[in-house]
């Protein structure tokens, strides 16, 4: 937040003259700024196209930027992958993944770590009222790094646990829409109305709340991505360009993209099944679903088109007893797998 406020304050000649080249500014401010100066869709498109050509793309070496700007048709390259500044100072400021106090919490409680790669770029869906893009990432308001919500998290895990423990009934005779056929699920299935809890209105039938908790995923690199769909005349001519913000699933040195998933399954002890075996017994389950499904589906939106793909790369958890906390690490694409057996094991010692 200071880091923007100093900005602000500075002048900003390069920039007041109508330019977007002064180095020392960051692209994310460079992108606040392209939006503010966008005032008619005329100028958005300008702004849009040169932010593009300047910041997101590798020239072709034959291209001067001079050239490229003068003339954007000849402004062809690779996407370009941009650092996140902000990611340094959420970090610094205590906010990437805070540990848990796990030993103040009730026995039963566990803390899961899930370490993954990013085979493909990953979309997620601001709703910011105006943006330079038309379907830009979510970002942090303060420090602008982009993310997957606690909220879709939780949403991506409680899919893959239907898919890895699907109802007896068919899905379809469940309820009338996808929302009755998921709380009828929740209500016939212990663990998953354990684990996320049912929300509902209907008379005689009260909510309940989940015991799982989800932080978001965090993303350090972002990239560009033009998508032109081609007419059906089978002309092969495109229609309109679609930009899209992606988390990318490499390093502006080509190396693979590493992030986290992190939940917290908050054992209410005293209450009905909160026994330390239930508790194993649901985590496993959990982790063992996404372990299976996650992988395969991938995270984030269009991740059924290929966006989002991911890869397992290790796995820890932290365990709450009546004595003390145990922990452990596991490492490799098996991890995750790896870390649903020890705690069921865990559940039935």
């Amino acid at each position: 937040m200071t880091r923007h406020l100093e900005w602000l304050a500075e002048d900003r000649p390069e920039i007041e003259r109508g330019g977007l080249s002064a180095a020392r500014w960051r692209w994310q401010d460079l992108v606040s700024y392209a939006r503010s100066n966008a005032t008619t869709p005329q100028r958005l498109t300008e702004e849009r196209q040169r932010f593009l050509i300047q910041h997101a793309l590798a020239l072709d070496p034959k291209v001067d930027l001079k050239t490229a700007l003068d003339d954007p048709r000849k402004a062809q390259g690779e996407a370009r992958i941009l650092e996140v500044a902000g990611f340094q100072e959420l970090q610094a400021a205590g906010l990437y993944y805070p540990a848990y106090p796990l030993d103040s919490f009730p026995p039963g409680s566990i803390e899961v770590t899930l370490r993954f790669c990013l085979l493909t770029p990953l979309l997620t869906r601001d709703d910011a009222a105006f943006t330079l893009f038309d379907n830009p990432l979510r970002k942090d308001a303060i420090y602008g790094v982009p993310y997957l919500s606690a909220a879709s998290v939780k949403g991506l895990a409680a899919d893959a646990f239907q898919r890895g423990f699907p109802p007896q009934a068919p899905w379809e005779t469940l309820g009338a829409n996808d929302a009755e056929r998921t709380t009828a699920y929740r209500r016939r299935t212990a663990q998953a109305k354990r684990l996320f809890g049912v929300a509902t209105d209907q008379e005689g039938m009260p909510s309940a709340e989940g015991r799982v908790r989800f932080d978001p995923i965090w993303f350090r690199y972002v990239q560009y991505l033009v998508m032109n769909p081609m007419k059906t005349d089978g002309s092969g001519i495109g229609t309109q360009p679609i930009h899209f913000e992606a988390a990318a699933a490499k390093t502006p040195k080509g190396d693979s993209v590493s992030a986290t998933v992190r939940l917290l399954y908050f054992n209410p002890a005293g209450t009905e099944a909160s026994d330390e075996a239930t508790a194993c017994a649901d985590v496993a389950a959990l982790v063992e679903a996404l372990a299976a499904w996650w992988p395969v589906l991938g995270l984030g939106a269009k991740r059924l088109a290929g966006y989002g793909a991911l890869r397992p790369e290790g796995a820890a958890y932290r365990y709450r007893t009546a004595n003390s906390v145990k922990q452990q690490e596991f490492s490799g694409a098996e991890g995750w797998q790896a870390l649903a057996k020890a705690l069921a094991q865990e559940g039935r010692s």
